[in-house]
């Protein structure tokens, strides 16, 4: 019989504080890559604007908003619906927002940003979700590395001689590491994105439809391997929400037709061209008062 070809490799982490109230703060491998992965989907985000003339400076407040909004209900969908024990015995863990995400929490996060913002400033919704997606798909494509390498995925016991079989884990069983396997389907999905599919000229939507059309078959399959979620009448949180993700791919991918408004977006030629006529006439008025 075979040995698993990935090995169960904990990379080493360093204690930084052991809080009161809070608990241990650790330095691990999973916080680097996280950051990287918001970098990242940062700067993709920022090229997706530029090339399609979207206002720089909306873009970047959308992107601080949804991130915080993301990272918050993230973990609070992590904590409350997957460990809901962790708080009955310490409410604090709420306030902990580095100790365990959602990434299907995350997704609801971001939207409560994103659609409050951008219903502040009067934009239209797709184009900007196109940009969010194409840039945040790299992010949580790293994250999802990070994940892997910490492996806090634990999925479905397998047999040793299994292809994606990953072993020993501490109890000395062999597993398939849902945050590995998540990965690897993710890879080709940020390549097919960024790479083949036009997205510059695009209609807006797409992008968005595309790739929940893509992942959310993936992780409703994905959810039947987890080790040990609460479940609610046989499925797990992230099976109703990747339910909710795949209608709304179908809907923009292959029924909804593009409309004028979409394309009503704030420009940032628009925005560059109004500061300077300003600026002109700043510059204007000052010589004629001297």
């Amino acid at each position: 019989m075979l040995e698993a070809l990935i090995p169960y490799i904990r990379p080493p982490e360093k204690l930084i504080a052991d809080l009161p109230v809070i608990g241990p703060l650790k330095l691990q491998v999973f916080g680097p890559l996280v950051a990287l992965g918001v970098i990242l989907g940062y700067h993709r985000c920022l090229a997706f604007a530029k090339k399609r003339d979207m206002d720089e400076f909306v873009a970047r407040d959308l992107m601080f908003y949804i991130l915080i909004t993301g990272f918050v209900i993230s973990h609070w969908v992590s904590v409350l619906f997957y460990f809901p024990e962790d708080v009955a015995r310490n409410p604090a863990v709420l306030l902990m927002i580095w100790n365990g995400l959602s990434s299907v929490g995350g997704f609801f996060g971001a939207l409560v940003g994103f659609f409050w913002y951008l219903r502040k400033m009067k934009q239209p919704y797709l184009i900007w979700s196109d940009m969010l997606v194409f840039g945040l798909l790299v992010g949580f494509t790293l994250g999802r590395l990070g994940c892997a390498m910490v492996h806090d995925h634990p999925g479905a016991i397998t047999d040793p001689s299994h292809l994606l079989a990953v072993g020993p884990w501490p109890g000395g069983e062999y597993r398939f590491d849902n945050g590995l396997l998540e990965f690897m389907y993710l890879v080709p999905i940020v390549l097919f994105v960024h790479f083949v599919f036009g997205w510059a000229k695009s209609a807006p939507g797409r992008i968005t439809g595309l790739v929940c059309v893509l992942y959310a078959p993936f992780r409703f399959a994905l959810d039947f391997m987890r080790e040990k979620d609460k479940l609610y009448l046989g499925l797990t949180t992230a099976h109703y929400a990747t339910m909710v993700i795949l209608a709304a791919g179908v809907y923009l991918l292959f029924i909804r037709k593009p409309r004028p408004e979409d394309l009503a977006y704030a420009k940032d030629s628009e925005r560059i061209a109004k500061e300077r006529a300003e600026a002109d006439k700043k510059a204007a008025a000052a010589a004629a008062a001297t």
